[in-house]
């Protein structure tokens, strides 16, 4: 199973692109498993220190960071399907 992490806000319209592009790759990988944090919570901004984020969204595979700020779907759909060929 993949992990996804999202580091969001509510409100922010890039979060919500993100968003819509992980929702359509779980149909594709029906084992993707998306966890949302909040930017603004502490875990999300010991994230941000720790990878250097200074707005959201972000976009972690397995706990690697895979694209922040202006995130690509071309990006996310890269990562996720590089993952499913490891495993």
């Amino acid at each position: 199973m993949a992990q996804v992490l999202l580091l969001t806000s509510e409100g922010c319209t890039p979060c919500l692109r993100v968003k819509r592009v992980l929702k359509g790759l779980q149909a594709e990988f029906p084992d993707i498993s998306i966890e949302e944090i909040e930017f603004t919570s502490a875990a999300g901004a010991k994230l941000a220190i720790e990878n250097n984020i200074t707005y959201p969204p972000a976009v972690f595979l397995e706990g690697k960071l895979i694209g922040k700020g202006k995130i690509y779907a071309e990006q996310i759909v890269t990562a996720v399907q590089a993952h499913g060929a490891r495993e």
